[in-house]
């Protein structure tokens, strides 16, 4: 990370918040004593970021500010800084809302500072701390510091009227939220959603239930009765709530005609005029069914059994538009692609397709390039652009997810520029949606392509 052309300010305290009640904005800028992620069991890419070792406090409602090298700034907390009126970048980062740590070093944003805009990376809290119930304090937490953001931004050069979003899977699934949010109306312009887990946006009887599962565990009559209950108790209680693959993605989640986000909350984001780029990966359920023991010993008949069961009489056509389009796959592999689009992609085109038909302005990439570790079985997978669109190809232990390449500069110049020219100007390097899924499809050469792959569309809109 090229630190020497950006400078950084960490751990400033954006809110304070009692357990599982509102956060209130901190009334002067403060640096918390100690770097603390919220309370969470860390999940496979945190472990691969290293961030596992990180205490946890429940007081964790902080974000990181980078500026570059060149810009004025305050010199010291409380100092009256610069009117240099730079893009604003502000990062969310994923994790299923269980996990995950804006203090990640593959989130390190010096390197897109150096490009010429200030970034700013939040906390937020998780899982049963943050999305118990309908209040959805986790993503209070996220207006809250993006409230921070439009107060105390033009410090360090920064433009509180022109804001960019971003984040990746849940944090590209808090970038669509927060499009819908009433509260986060005027506190961005823009959003870039990576890989969002749209999935994971819930019905208010799912945060009922979620909630009621947590209390039972905890053997507490309410939340407010549980604000005594030590924080790895609770942790723990969360863990044993998700062992259950199916109810993992919406236990603890956003809540549409929850408190944050309103009833109709799908359609205020086709209908928000406030540009938005989509991205999603060609493979991303690899990732997990490449660490999965099991996944070795599907046959072709296993997985042809989940076709049946996703696609009933169409089936066979599925099959074999899936094999048509992921040559060479095995029969994890075809299982991944099923999960990828039904997950991520299929999700993205709907949002798309909505937008659209409102002719709110989309654009779209589609990121194909498969990284060579493991010999190549995890293709282009989910969370495989983060260290591209941060320009981060020398974080720590990032080269055993992107391998050795001299597509690596292509990749980050593609990504990252983007980023800060739509940060920028509020518009990319290739064209809208235009109503037929154009996308920009990044590979080791870019290609402007309209309506790629037709028939998996098909699939999951017919």
């Amino acid at each position: 990370m090229n630190s020497s052309r950006a400078n950084a300010r960490r751990n400033i305290v954006y809110a304070t918040a009692e357990r599982f009640t509102a956060p209130v904005l901190a009334s002067s800028e403060r640096v918390a004593e100690q770097t603390a992620q919220c309370p969470q069991v860390p999940g496979l890419l945190e472990q691969a970021m290293g961030t596992g070792e990180l205490p946890m406090r429940e007081d964790c409602l902080t974000l990181n500010v980078f500026w570059p090298s060149d810009t004025a700034a305050p010199a010291s907390v409380g100092a009256t800084g610069t009117t240099t009126n730079l893009p604003v970048l502000v990062w969310i980062h994923g994790g299923a809302f269980t996990n995950g740590t804006a203090h990640a070093s593959w989130y390190d944003g010096s390197n897109l500072a150096a490009r010429g805009c200030v970034v700013v990376t939040i906390n937020y809290r998780l899982g049963a701390f943050g999305f118990a119930g309908r209040s959805d304090v986790g993503l209070q937490d996220q207006i809250a510091a993006l409230t921070w953001v439009r107060d105390n931004i033009s410090r360090y050069g920064g433009d509180p009227q022109n804001v960019t979003i971003f984040g990746e899977s849940a944090g590209g699934c808090s970038v669509l939220a927060l499009v819908a949010a009433p509260a986060a109306q005027k506190l961005f312009a823009r959003g870039w959603a990576m890989s969002p887990s749209i999935g994971q946006l819930r019905a208010p009887s799912r945060a009922d239930q979620s909630v009621q599962l947590l209390l039972d565990d905890l053997k507490k009559p309410s939340l407010d009765a549980a604000r005594d209950v030590p924080a790895n108790h609770i942790i723990e209680a969360q863990g044993r709530l998700l062992r259950d693959p199916k109810d993992i993605v919406t236990m603890f989640s956003p809540t549409v005609g929850g408190d944050v986000l309103p009833a109709d909350a799908h359609q205020r984001i086709a209908t928000d005029a406030r540009p938005l780029v989509i991205g999603t990966l060609r493979d991303e359920s690899r990732l997990w069914v490449a660490v999965n023991p099991n996944a070795a010993n599907l046959t072709e008949a296993d997985v042809r059994a989940q076709f049946a069961a996703r696609f009933g009489a169409a089936a066979d056509d599925a099959w074999a538009a899936y094999s048509r389009f992921r040559p060479g796959s095995t029969p994890a592999q075809m299982l991944a692609a099923l999960q990828s689009d039904e997950s991520f992609r299929a999700p993205a085109w709907r949002v798309i397709d909505g937008r659209d038909r409102a002719g709110t302005p989309t654009w779209s990439y589609f990121f194909t390039w498969p990284t060579p570790v493991f010999d190549g079985i995890l293709g282009a997978c989910h969370g495989l652009d983060i260290p591209f669109v941060f320009d981060n190809l020398d974080a720590p232990n990032v080269e055993f997810f992107i391998g050795a390449s001299p597509a690596h500069r292509h990749l980050a110049d593609t990504l990252a520029g983007a980023l800060v020219e739509f940060a920028r100007t509020g518009k990319t390097g290739w064209q809208t949606t235009e109503g037929k899924r154009t996308t920009l499809q990044i590979d080791e050469r870019n290609d402007v392509v309209v309506d790629p792959e037709r028939p998996l569309y098909d699939l999951w809109n017919n």
